[in-house]
């Protein structure tokens, strides 16, 4: 089939799902009227035409026959002699009908094997799918085809992802529907050693994909990915014999990500910086944890907001943390490369792209150090607006004002009288003290949508000025009497004549009546010619001539750059830094967290 009748094919099946008269599609087309006309008038019978299941026993009972026949035929022996052809009947109706679907609709097969979520020929692809499973008679066959339709859904999901598309409940509920089927297969399979670790260990990368989308799925699709992770999760369990089950309800507000020291509270709870977390055998990698353990937890968020572990693991001790986060303007974007702030980052199959990547775009990249190799976990588009110095991040220290519960997660945090929103991809750290009211704490934001999203919470202990407060970001306007800083109206300090917009501000100041204001403009920076990076991770190394290594970023650390805290090997920092052309990053600004 030529690419311009797939392309017509695919415009008539949308305007004729969206009500569009048929003969008026096939006017507009008169070259392709006739065939187009078969495959529309298809389509309408496949979606008109209702559901129908067999009934279980009669369906069990024609599939032994049918099965029976077909191994006297392998084994060369005759089949007794039988007038009764009944049943026969529900086999040759349902082969026949499939059949005559792919005979007639092979030209749409076809064009909808590249088919995304979002094409009206995503129906007919999963419909093809389907029936190379029923005519598949292997069981083991049968349970790899599924685990492979399973690992499309991802291919998909991730093309969506870089395409700058929402991801649908379709393709969610699909990647469910066929890791359940093979899972259902494999249990009757306990010894196909090689398929039952295929699935656990394809479902567990499943499951971690979908942790960290669910700012990205459809409002509407929320139930299907609460659906598709529970199962997953569920997947892992029951190919290693673990019993019970998470429920889509455990999951139905997302999942969220909890670093620090974990300690009992009563049975099955845990507490995690003051937060209860629940803990038992559907826990994965829970089993030995102990009390006063630093551990990451990714825990399921139930509506009511409180928490259910999926996963534990151990961090801190000897093994230094190898993540660290890099964000800034592409100065370049070469094969399964993207070059930011001057280092190059390899971008492999299991990268997790959110936008196209382009020279000149803002970007934030989590980096994994694979062997001294910086790896890009995920991708993302940077905050702010184009022609910006750097991405809008803003760095906020306050006193948390607003409530806290041990039973579960705020969706907002007052902190130094600025709102935050908390969603799912918030990460919280409280490896420097409690969540509490009157904790203070930094937060990473920027702001989205008329909201100031939380990216990160760090806790950094007790406040004993609840008042005072602490700003970083870019000036993005100013007044005589206010500034925008990375999105926050503060009142500009009495005394300080306003940077030119783009530069790297940071301020003290106090809430005064539920009003920000700035009372020292601690520094300021203009942009060097590749703008403003951000670099967050452990600090690896300082050298004697002052330069530091966070993560596999070396950066130079001048006499001049301003340091608020004890820099240490295993510190955990946040560098503004700048870069001029082909020189080396210089840091600017550097807070330095307690050391893990």
């Amino acid at each position: 089939m030529a690419h311009g009748f797939a392309a017509v094919l695919d415009e008539c099946l949308s305007a004729v799902r969206d009500g569009e008269p048929l003969e008026s599609c096939l006017a507009r087309y008169p070259k392709h009227a006739d065939e187009l006309r078969a495959h529309l008038r298809l389509a309408q019978r496949i979606v008109l035409t209702p559901p129908h299941e067999p009934r279980p026993a009669a369906q069990a009972a024609a599939w032994h026959q049918f099965r029976a026949r077909a191994e006297d035929r392998r084994l060369g022996r005759r089949p007794p002699f039988s007038l009764n052809v009944g049943w026969l009947r529900p086999l040759t109706i349902a082969a026949a009908v499939v059949l005559a679907f792919l005979g007639a609709a092979s030209g749409t097969i076809y064009a909808s094997q590249d088919a995304l979520p979002d094409s009206p020929l995503y129906r007919v692809k999963l419909a093809s799918e389907d029936a190379r499973v029923w005519f598949t008679f292997d069981d083991n066959g049968k349970a790899e085809l599924l685990l492979d339709q399973s690992s499309e859904r991802t291919t998909e999901i991730m093309e969506m992802l870089r395409g700058g598309k929402p991801v649908p409940g379709n393709v969610l509920s699909a990647m469910r529907d066929r890791n359940a089927r093979a899972v259902r297969i494999l249990e009757d399979h306990p010894n196909e050693l090689d398929l039952v670790t295929r699935a656990r260990e394809q479902a567990a990368e499943h499951e971690d994909l979908l942790l960290v989308l669910w700012n990205d799925v459809e409002e509407s699709a929320r139930g299907d990915y609460a659906e598709a992770v529970a199962t997953l999760h569920n997947a892992q369990l029951r190919t290693t014999g673990i019993p019970g089950s998470v429920k889509p309800d455990d999951v139905a507000a997302g999942v969220i990500n909890i670093s620090g020291p974990a300690e009992p509270a009563t049975e099955g709870v845990w507490l995690l910086g003051g937060v209860e977390v629940r803990l038992d055998t559907r826990t994965l990698g829970g089993a030995g944890l102990q009390p006063g353990q630093s551990v990451s937890v990714i825990a399921a968020r139930g509506a009511n907001g409180r928490l259910f572990a999926l996963s534990v693991t151990p961090t801190g001790g000897d093994q230094p943390d190898q993540k660290y986060v890099v964000s800034g303007t592409v100065e370049d974007v070469g094969d399964n490369e993207v070059v930011i702030a001057g280092q190059r980052i390899a971008i492999t199959e299991r990268t997790l792209l959110k936008f196209k990547l382009m020279r000149g775009k803002k970007a934030e990249i989590n980096v994994n150090d694979v062997g001294g190799q910086a790896v890009a976990a995920s991708v993302e588009a940077g905050s702010g607006d184009p022609g910006q110095s750097a991405t809008a991040v803003l760095a906020y220290e306050g006193a948390i004002e607003s409530p806290v519960s041990t039973e579960g997660l705020p969706n907002d945090l007052v902190v130094g009288g600025q709102d935050f929103t908390i969603t799912p991809a918030t990460e919280i750290d409280v490896r420097g003290g409690t969540l509490k009211e009157g904790a203070r704490a930094r937060v990473e934001a920027a702001a989205a949508d008329g909201e100031i999203v939380a990216k990160r919470v760090v806790v950094l202990g007790d406040e004993p000025d609840e008042s005072a407060v602490h700003v970083e970001g870019l000036l993005q306007k100013s007044g005589d009497d206010n500034w925008t800083v990375s999105g926050v109206e503060i009142a500009a300090p009495a005394v300080a004549e306003a940077p030119d917009v783009g530069s790297l501000v940071t301020l003290d100041g106090h809430r005064k009546d539920k009003r920000l204001v700035a009372e020292n403009l601690v520094t300021t920076y203009r942009p060097g010619s590749s703008g403003f990076a951000l670099i967050r991770g452990p600090l690896v190394r300082i050298d004697q001539d002052g330069s530091w290594q966070i993560g596999l970023v070396p950066i130079g650390v001048p006499a001049e750059a301003v340091i608020r805290g004890d820099p240490q090997v295993g510190s955990r920092v946040f560098v503004w830094a700048s870069r001029e052309d082909g020189g080396a990053l210089t840091g600017l600004f550097i807070n330095v967290l307690q050391a893990d």
